[in-house]
């Protein structure tokens, strides 16, 4: 407003912006306000109308008019398909990252965006059907509450929109249909390491994207508690029952020897747990029925599992001497578990171990272990922090009426003169290695020879010799398991990024299925054979279970089992 114009007051307020100024001017025949606002609507009466003639005199009262706001938040198929807008957005960057950082090939994005092509038909299908079924529920007389009825309607309508979690599914079947040795404990940790775009996925939604999107939708894009393996389970469900797609199996020779060398054991254990594999039918494929579903029949859950089976045949935890037949015999190497305790124990901390809070450990941490961070944890997980929550473009645009001198006294960079706290992810994953390695080197340099003694030296010698899978133990509870079994398990599970309660349920699991095995098998034996007191006394040796610590028919037969395992590697 330039100096010198007359202001006149009107008892209307401005109302443009929320402004509250009634005081207004003309420049330009056009109408202002004090604060520089064009109406374009008249305020003023310039003259009278014919149908105002004879009025003078009368009181009236002015109704003000309500200006609404026009909601800037979608509702309904618009906020939809913003939401899957938005949401393949963030499995782009996905793919992009897996391609392009971490080295996957770059067919895995056509892929991916073949296997969200038919996710995408149920999605709008499932919509359109719960469009349908609430017209037709409206059509109906009123049986029920309303909180009821919105409830259904909410369920009908989410029941097909995929959550984050489904994102990383995605990629994982991308990576099965391309026969990568990746795993959904690799899969796991690059997400919470943020490697690829993962924990608070919506700050990778550009801001006018996020604006207009409901809570709920903004919620679905957020990090929420979520069990990957369940996931990519019901992923691998839904496209064999829809569309009826067979997955391969998991490229399980690599994968295998992936966690032989994750885990420092000898690479003589790799024919034992194929040669179970096969004598129980474990194919590492996915399920095809939608029936109750076991932990073991996860494929990586099952290799896993087959895995510590051999390790506790082979390699047992206990202090037994136990002795093979020949060289040959995959157990001739005995490993030193207390030193492998102790290496594994330094690895997992290498990144804590300088008083790091390590990354990836940022989101685990709770109100209680805020009070034991030292100095330098508490300035890590603040840059994690405000890099993870903050959006400074947006306090800076917004600062909900808090003065700039109030702002300016909690800013959001670093000081001068801060530590960095940063990390190159390259550089970490060199450290990484060269930390495998290191634990590689010196497991295999502490493995100790067992003796070997024949079948022969052995009938020569008064006492019993202990064979490999001799005293086979079963742990049923987590308290059976002892301080070195409990380690090596841990640290299995964390492999695969599942629970060590569910570790324990699929080898019960798998155990099961080689006891039917063994059983079958022995029950054949005794059908053929002819002489009655071969049967009486293969009979007797025969166990009903795999209990097997202090049971001396329960070694018997565990050796056997190791016997038949060996033979068929041969």
């Amino acid at each position: 407003m330039s100096e010198g114009v007359k202001l006149f007051k009107l008892d209307d307020e401005c109302g443009v912006d929320n402004c509250r100024s009634k005081r207004y001017y003309f420049d330009n025949a056009l109408l202002y306000c004090s604060e520089g606002h064009q109406h374009v609507r008249p305020r003023l009466k310039t003259q009278d109308d014919e149908a105002d003639f004879g009025t003078q005199g009368q009181k009236t009262r002015q109704t003000k008019e309500t200006w609404g706001k026009a909601s800037r938040i979608y509702h309904g198929q618009k906020a939809l398909e913003l939401y899957l807008q938005a949401y393949q957005l963030i499995l782009w960057k996905q793919c992009y990252t897996l391609i392009h950082i971490l080295g996957l090939p770059a067919e895995m994005e056509v892929v991916v965006q073949d296997i969200w092509s038919l996710r995408l038909r149920e999605v709008d299908a499932g919509f359109e059907e719960a469009v349908f079924h609430s017209s037709q529920e409206t059509s109906k007389p009123d049986t029920g509450s309303q909180g009821e009825r919105e409830g259904k309607e909410r369920l009908s309508r989410s029941r097909n929109i995929p959550a984050l979690i489904d994102s990383l599914g995605t990629c994982y079947l991308g990576m099965i249909l391309l026969r990568l040795p990746i795993s959904i404990g690799d899969l796991h940790r690059w997400a919470y390491k943020e490697d690829i775009p993962y924990i608070r996925a919506i700050r990778f939604v550009p801001a006018t994207m996020r604006e207009k999107l409901p809570a709920r939708y903004l919620a679905a894009l957020d990090t929420q508690p979520d069990d990957l393996r369940k996931t990519i389970h019901e992923l691998a469900l839904f496209y064999s029952h829809h569309f009826e797609i067979i997955f391969p199996p998991l490229n399980y020779p690599l994968l295998l020897f992936k966690y032989i060398r994750d885990l420092a054991l000898p690479l003589e254990i790799f024919p034992a747990v194929r040669r179970m594999a096969e004598l129980v039918d474990i194919d590492f494929t996915f399920p095809q029925s939608k029936i109750r579903q076991r932990l073991s029949f996860s494929p990586e859950m099952a290799l896993i599992a087959l895995l510590v089976i051999a390790v506790k045949i082979y390699h047992p935890f206990d202090a037994i001497d136990r002795h093979p037949r020949s060289l040959n015999d995959p157990g001739t190497l005995a490993t030193d578990w207390d030193r492998w305790c102790k290496l594994q124990k330094d690895y997992d901390s290498r990144d804590t171990a300088r008083g790091k809070l390590g990354r990836g450990n940022e989101i685990k941490i709770t109100e209680s272990d805020s009070f034991n961070l030292s100095g330098d944890q508490v300035d890590e997980y603040l840059d994690w922090f405000e890099k993870t929550f903050v959006d400074e473009k947006r306090a800076r645009k917004h600062p909900r009426g808090y003065p700039e001198q109030l702002l300016e006294m909690f800013p959001t960079g670093k000081p001068a003169g801060s530590i960095n706290t940063s990390v190159d992810p390259e550089l970490e994953r060199q450290k990484d290695e060269e930390a495998l390695q290191h634990k590689l080197r010196t497991v295999q340099g502490i493995l100790k020879m067992r003796q070997v003694i024949s079948d022969d030296d052995a009938d020569l010698t008064r006492e019993p010799v202990n064979r490999l899978g001799s005293y086979y133990e079963r742990y049923r509870k987590m308290e059976d398991l002892s301080c070195t079994a409990k380690v090596f398990h841990e640290t299995a599970a964390n492999l695969v990024s599942i629970k060590l309660h569910s570790l324990m349920v699929a080898v019960m699991q798998i155990e099961h299925k080689l006891l039917g095995w063994q059983r079958r098998q022995r029950e054949a034996a005794l059908e053929s054979d002819s002489d009655g007191m071969r049967s009486q006394q293969a009979s007797e040796d025969f166990p009903p279970d795999f209990e097997a610590v202090s049971a001396s028919d329960s070694a018997s037969m565990d050796e056997d089992f190791a016997m038949r395992v060996h033979a068929g590697d041969q």
